[in-house]
């Protein structure tokens, strides 16, 4: 049957109005991204804001693109004593991670990292100082996926490596996150970093739709605490 003109033409209509609508709806799905693909937070030192952390979530066909941007800055009596930046890009395919780029500023120091996906499940790693091999599959330190709590190995997205954790999952708690009281579940996360021989001290707050809503940490230079508040 031979389709005449105006069939073909509503055709095409329907290719053109469909085709779009299909990219544009992709659904952030994964545990722990937020719908909109954004998650922020002001960060605090004994009440004062000292900066912000920003996550945003980007999908890409069947990869998702998380990237993370961190600004801290403490002043006493007018003088800059502390400066961190951090921005780190993960992309998943799936429960694997597919590369990770990250740089990190501390205080005049820098470091730098890049990884790869390789056979075998396995992530090469490169560092300022060295190249190494770790499992695809252990969760970096951007805490927005609640399934890392059942992880005992973490990716240490700053240094690199291996960071191995105890977590203890402490029960509900109700925070306060984007204007308003939440029901979480909270987790104790001790251990120490290899690099420095500092401890780790971190408590994580997860809603009850797996998103971060909250977390706290305890600074190794002078034991003050350091509150992540959500802002969105």
């Amino acid at each position: 049957m031979r389709l005449t003109r105006p069939v073909v033409l509503a055709l095409l209509a329907c290719v053109v109005t469909v085709g779009p609508a299909v990219t544009k709806t992709a659904p952030l799905s994964e545990p722990g991204v937020p719908g909109d693909g954004t998650m922020e937070f002001a960060v605090y030192r004994k009440g004062d804001r000292i900066g912000t952390h920003r996550l945003t979530f980007q999908r890409e066909g069947q990869r998702l693109k998380v990237h993370v941007d961190v600004s801290l800055k403490v002043k006493v009596l007018f003088m800059t004593v502390y400066r961190y930046r951090h921005e780190s890009t993960e992309v998943w395919s799936g429960d694997h991670l597919v590369s990770f780029e990250s740089e990190t500023k501390q205080n005049g120091k820098q470091w730098e990292v890049a990884a790869h996906a390789a056979a075998d499940d396995r992530l090469v790693v490169r560092t300022n100082d060295h190249r190494h091999v770790l499992p695809d599959t252990l969760f970096p330190t951007s805490y927005w996926n609640p399934q890392m709590m059942q992880q005992s190995v973490w990716f240490n997205t700053q240094y690199g490596s291996a960071l191995d954790v105890d977590v203890a999952p402490e029960g509900a708690d109700r925070v306060e996150a984007m204007g308003h009281m939440v029901e979480a579940q909270r987790y104790k996360v001790t251990g120490v970093i290899p690099e420095t021989g500092k401890p780790v001290n971190l408590d994580l707050w997860y809603g009850d739709n797996g998103e971060l809503v909250k977390l706290q940490f305890v600074a190794v230079a002078d034991g003050s605490v350091i509150d992540y508040e959500r802002l969105s």
